[in-house]
């Protein structure tokens, strides 16, 4: 005779109790999401004014940033569900750095929510995750872009496609200017040719700081045939 699923539920939970991945506080048995009710509250949606073609943060009369407004590039859109900060770092951090796989399907739970507020980023074929190196992916044990891209595909019934891959190496972009990011990535990620051809494509990834890493996979893609390649990030962390 087997236990009811409601005890073994709350077995479970003094076992392994589960917390909020922002305040740490312990959450009820069998909450659908990482958060407690007052984290949740405390992340809102990112919304305007920004750059219209990167999502920062923009003051003023004027509709690009001045890093944008300089040339062109090979990403045609950037947007955030979120600004980075607050319960969105917190998430952020904890799927990421902690493990918590549950946070990152629940991040991209709400990124699939957000997408129908950016018209912008409509008509994409596929959907395609920021690759990790495999010295990287070793250490992590799987690619959150994966997973959020995999989460917002689940709603909107898209293919999830990874072209991309890194040749090499990089330091993390976290701890680097504007420049030395540009740097840090040029050259380190490519995609198979052909494997982009005709399509669409909705880069997908967690952070978007400077874009350095987003403008790199998006010419890979280019150079693979893709024709269009827009981003998509779960939080946009403000230069401005």
């Amino acid at each position: 005779m087997g236990f009811p699923a409601s005890w073994r539920s709350l077995l479970l939970h003094w076992v392994f109790p589960q917390t909020c991945c922002s305040c740490k506080e312990d959450l009820r048995p069998g909450r659908p999401n990482p958060l407690c009710r007052t984290c949740l509250r405390e992340l809102r949606p990112a919304e305007p004014p920004w750059c219209r073609r990167c999502g920062d943060r923009i003051k003023g009369d004027h509709d690009l940033c001045q890093a944008c407004a300089k040339r062109t590039f090979s990403c045609g859109v950037i947007r955030p569900a979120f600004f980075y900060g607050g319960t969105a770092s917190t998430l952020v951090h904890g799927f990421k750095y902690r493990g918590r796989l549950d946070a990152a399907a629940f991040c991209g739970r709400m990124m699939a929510l957000a997408l129908p507020q950016f018209p912008e980023l409509a008509g994409f074929d596929c959907l395609a995750p920021v690759p990790l190196h495999p010295s990287r992916m070793r250490e992590r044990g799987y690619n959150q872009a994966l997973l959020l891209a995999r989460e917002i595909a689940e709603v909107w019934r898209k293919p999830v496609r990874e072209p991309l891959s890194r040749s090499r190496a990089t330091k993390p972009q976290w701890g680097l200017g504007r420049g030395e990011r540009g740097r840090n990535v040029s050259g380190g990620i490519r995609a198979e040719p052909g494997s982009a051809k005709g399509l669409a494509v909705l880069l997908v990834d967690d952070v978007c700081t400077t874009g350095a890493t987003l403008e790199e996979c998006a010419g890979a893609l280019r150079e693979a045939g893709a024709e269009s390649v827009s981003a998509f990030v779960f939080a946009r962390q403000a230069l401005t």
